[in-house]
């Protein structure tokens, strides 16, 4: 199994990026935090309930800077959500096409091991077990969180032992340790008010919590390079056609609706190669394009046998994902459907944010530059008014003076550059 084994924490002007890499450095996945637009996943606000769509289980809210959030409705939320209400909901996804962030209703704070939930409607502290524990383990587990666990939680407190908190010696300081995060990030809101309740904290510090205290690379020989990589990864993910070593590709192609995987052997004749490699690669994929929503996987007619062994390793491999996609089978057609929970922004999402990314890029380069001399960029008009606009705040962040020389004739594939000065 691919697992991350350390992180690389890169801040710069106007934008963080958190890199989980594999053995040998192999980049697994991206996350980003823009100044101009703040990751909020994590978050818990509390918002004003604008509109109630009760067929569709949504709506619609509003969190105090005025900006709109869509709500996914359960059963126990729907005599809550009312218009005009205001309620604590948490960050759970980013937008996606043309969506807003995506919350639920009700507090809570998730690290590896459980879900903390606070405020419940009931004031009886209550535990759960996550659907994704097997049943041999259910009812030892049970028996212990009622015993370890829930002398521990205060009236109206939680906790949903996740996968992850299986093998956990004590129950009880698992609990005592998520209760303590949640007390330290809380903020005072008035009842009746909009406003953030809890922050999720920095992509560091959330992804330490969901995937356990890596190392951070912190060596400043190479910074650059692995800034450089993530660069050209996220290039490369704006591109459908995914080599693997053995000579096959992977195809992956996003619609409004889903996404789907084609595994083209391209004429390779080692069937236990092509899978082997294409069951670690297509939930690597998964992870670093952030596929979410309905994933389909077309893979070559493979005899019975190696077919359920080509997705026992393909479960493995996707185990490793944080989010925990489902496996939801084989279609009709043949084709295997995931369910992947949305979650962080796609690269490709992000990098439809143009020219902010190009500008990004541009700051980057001049943060990267030694010493403290001022640094001419080379740039488009529509980068410049970026930068003098709704980017200053990222251009004040950098470390040096920056000065932009703005392209007299666009040219195609012309990108952000150093001009060298004397």
């Amino acid at each position: 199994m691919t697992r991350a084994v350390r992180l690389f924490y890169e801040k710069a002007p106007g934008q963080d990026r958190l890199a989980f890499l594999g053995p040998r450095d192999q980049l697994l996945e991206i996350w980003f935090d823009s100044l101009h637009r703040p990751n909020l996943i994590g978050s818990v606000h509390q918002v004003r309930i604008d509109r109630v769509f009760s067929s569709q289980n949504r709506a619609v809210a509003r969190l105090e800077n005025g900006e709109l959030i869509s709500l996914r409705l359960r059963k126990y939320d729907r005599h809550l959500v009312t218009v005009g209400a205001v309620l604590p909901v948490t960050i759970i996804a980013a937008p996606r096409h043309g969506k807003p962030w995506q919350a639920l209703v009700g507090a809570r704070l998730a690290t590896k091991e459980m879900i903390l939930l606070v405020n419940l409607p009931d004031p009886a502290s209550i535990v759960q077990l996550s659907s994704r524990i097997g049943g041999d383990q259910r009812e030892l587990l049970m028996t212990r969180l009622q015993s370890e666990a829930m002398p521990v939680l205060p009236p109206d407190f939680g906790v949903i032992l996740r996968r992850g908190g299986v093998h956990l010696s004590n129950l009880g300081a698992a609990a005592t340790a998520i209760i303590a995060i949640w007390q330290a990030g809380l903020r005072p809101v008035a009842p009746g008010k909009l406003g953030l309740l809890f922050n999720g904290g920095d992509l560091l510090t959330r992804a330490r919590r969901l995937v356990g205290n890596l190392p951070v690379i912190d060596d400043a020989s190479m910074e650059r390079g692995l800034s450089e990589m993530l660069d050209e990864v996220v290039a490369t993910t704006m591109m459908t056609k995914c080599p693997l070593a053995c000579g096959g590709n992977l195809w992956c192609e996003r619609s409004h609706a889903i996404w789907s995987i084609d595994l083209d052997g391209n004429g390779v004749s080692d069937l236990d190669q092509l899978c082997n490699e294409a069951a670690v690669e297509i939930p690597r994929q998964i992870r670093l394009r952030g596929m979410s929503g309905p994933v389909l996987i077309d893979v070559p007619r493979l005899p019975p046998l190696r077919a359920r062994r080509f997705r026992a390793q393909l479960q493995n491999e996707l185990d490793d994902d944080p989010r925990q996609p489902e496996y939801l089978g084989v279609t009709r057609g043949g084709l295997l459907e995931l369910r992947v929970p949305h979650g962080e922004m796609a690269p490709d999402m992000v990098m439809q944010d143009q020219p902010a990314q190009d500008a990004l890029a541009g700051l980057r380069l001049a943060m990267r530059r030694p010493g403290f001399n001022s640094v001419t960029l080379s740039v488009s008009d529509k980068i410049a008014d970026w930068l003098e606009g709704p980017g200053k705040p990222a251009r004040c962040q950098l470390d040096k003076p920056l000065q932009l020389s703005v392209w007299r004739d666009e040219k195609e594939g012309q990108v952000v550059q150093i001009l060298e000065t004397v």
